[in-house]
């Protein structure tokens, strides 16, 4: 089934065996694709999943320290795959259903977060439909989201061409427009898009320079007007 999945997607299936990993599980379950994807839009390997949930003013980063998972007592210093759980499957099958209706090549990491939206209504006790109500979210408002993300981008198809690097910047400067007073995404929120990628371009100009770019992102941060 994995030859259906694009390359972000893909790399959040590793985030996912990362997130069980980490925590000492030895199952790989919904909850923990959840983290993934949200872990995903973090570093900017998702940047349609993380334009979505900015228009529903989601932050991957805050949303991923509140959700609080037992830690296990697995032994993971031996390589192997982790199974997934029955809840985990599912959600993955609903993935390829989720990637049809909206007519993508490949699955995309949208449509596995609009799958374990599903799981999540289906099962409400589980670990991972606390998370997903507690973010107030559901399978319709997150379709809404990508609609509009969607819409976006067709209208800006007449634009230059972005790279994959350059969408992901655009989306985490989305991300940081979010937690700000103002009313778009300004210039201030484009550089922390662009110091958020760590690529071979910009980090070694700056480093030539002189320029942390870490201090550069505090510095700009501070400077930027942000919601109480």
């Amino acid at each position: 089934m994995f030859e259906r999945f694009s390359d972000q997607a893909r790399r959040v299936i590793v985030l996912t065996q990362e997130e069980a990993r980490e925590r000492g599980h030895d199952y790989i379950g919904a909850e923990h694709m959840l983290l993934a994807v949200l872990r995903a839009c973090e570093i900017g390997s998702a940047a349609t999943t993380a334009r979505a949930l900015a228009e529903l003013g989601i932050d991957p980063a805050m949303t991923r320290a509140q959700i609080a998972l037992a830690p296990g007592t697995a032994d993971h210093t031996a390589s192997g795959n982790i199974p997934f759980t029955k809840q985990a499957r599912k959600a993955l099958e609903n993935s390829l259903r989720e990637a049809q209706a909206l007519n993508h090549a490949h699955i995309e990491p949208s449509d596995l977060l609009l799958a374990l939206t599903s799981t999540a209504d289906d099962d409400p006790e589980t670990p991972v439909g606390t998370a997903v109500t507690a973010l107030g979210l559901t399978h319709e408002k997150l379709r809404r989201a990508l609609r509009v993300v969607a819409t976006y981008q067709t209208a800006s198809s007449v634009t230059p061409h972005f790279t994959i690097k350059a969408q992901q910047a655009l989306a985490r400067a989305d991300i940081e427009a979010r937690k700000s007073t103002g009313s778009g995404v300004d210039t201030g929120h484009l550089l922390l898009g662009l110091l958020a990628q760590e690529d071979e371009v910009v980090y070694p100009a700056l480093q030539a320079l002189g320029i942390d770019p870490q201090r550069l992102a505090a510095e700009v941060l501070d400077r930027l007007p942000r919601k109480e």
